[in-house]
């Protein structure tokens, strides 16, 4: 299909107003274009108008005191080496964006890319997910604020509206004595996950006070585990705790059989990169109190 791929009008707008009016002006026949690093592999044959957002200056990370503020057009290259994603809780986003392919990808691929192709393998967005990320969405009348979770309906499906783009993450202020880990199996170094799952925890007197479980590849969208979630609150971080909540983990998964893995496997590295996921975690969480 990617022979009828052949856009006839490029366009680099200047704000976010002329971007909105370009999506509204040609509909379903524009894509946002940033990096191109997905769009140019997938080559949607109704594309006939390139809206390129890289002049919009939305490339950067701040820390403000409302959180953690990362433009959409920010690369892995960029996410990874920021001064703000050094320390814990955060840390986690630069480990995901370090597992998005090789150097060079890196470079150029941005988050707001990543996010928005929604393929349920992505590796960011399971990371944000767990610590709670909101997207700011532009639209040809207002912003509004969602959190990243509700963004994916399905594979290859957002809730965007017509006229709308992701401009911006808002990352909020973690809890103390919070720690996560990103954890991922792909048949190589570089390669698309087969699984991922992130954790966070929050501690409160040696014990998990509240918890995320997010899991990647397993279903359409990305996967909050809440009975995972709920199993762990209020318990110390034992082997059986550790054990039984990996199981509620599998048990939520809905894998498929494909060319690159088996639904049974995907099941039971579920369970065992959610059972890893827990401990580093909570490692880190008794380091950050400690």
């Amino acid at each position: 299909m990617g022979y009828k791929f052949k856009p006839e009008l490029y366009l680099r707008p200047k704000s976010i107003k002329e971007t909105t009016n370009a999506l509204m002006k040609y509909g379903k026949a524009a894509k946002i274009i940033a990096g191109g690093t997905d769009l140019l592999v997938d080559k949607p044959e109704e594309t006939r108008v390139l809206v390129d957002i890289t002049g919009l200056n939305l490339g950067y990370i701040e820390g403000t005191e409302q959180g953690l503020h990362i433009g959409a057009t920010a690369t892995f290259n960029k996410i990874h080496d920021s001064p703000f994603l050094i320390q814990q809780p955060y840390r986690m986003i630069a480990e995901a964006a370090w597992e998005v392919g090789h150097y060079n990808l890196r470079n150029i691929a941005t988050v707001g890319g990543n996010i928005c192709n929604a393929v349920p393998s992505a590796d960011a967005p399971v990371a944000l997910i767990a610590l709670d990320t909101e997207v700011v969405i532009s639209g040809p009348e207002v912003e509004r604020n969602v959190p990243l979770l509700r963004l994916f309906r399905y594979v290859r499906e957002t809730s965007l509206n017509s006229g709308e783009f992701l401009k911006e993450l808002v990352i909020p202020p973690q809890p103390r004595n919070t720690g996560t880990s990103f954890q991922k199996i792909g048949r190589t170094k570089i390669d698309i996950a087969l699984i991922n799952v992130a954790c966070r925890l929050s501690l409160k007197k040696g014990a998990v006070h509240d918890s995320r479980i997010v899991l990647g590849a397993v279903a359409p969208t990305p996967l909050r585990a809440y009975e995972a979630e709920k199993g762990l609150k209020d318990e110390k971080v034992t082997p059986e705790i550790v054990e039984k909540v990996a199981g509620f983990a599998a048990e939520a998964t809905r894998p498929i059989d494909d060319v690159r893995s088996s639904a049974e496997y995907r099941r039971e590295m579920t369970r065992v990169l959610t059972r890893r996921a827990i401990l580093d975690a909570y490692e880190k969480a008794l380091g950050v109190s400690g």
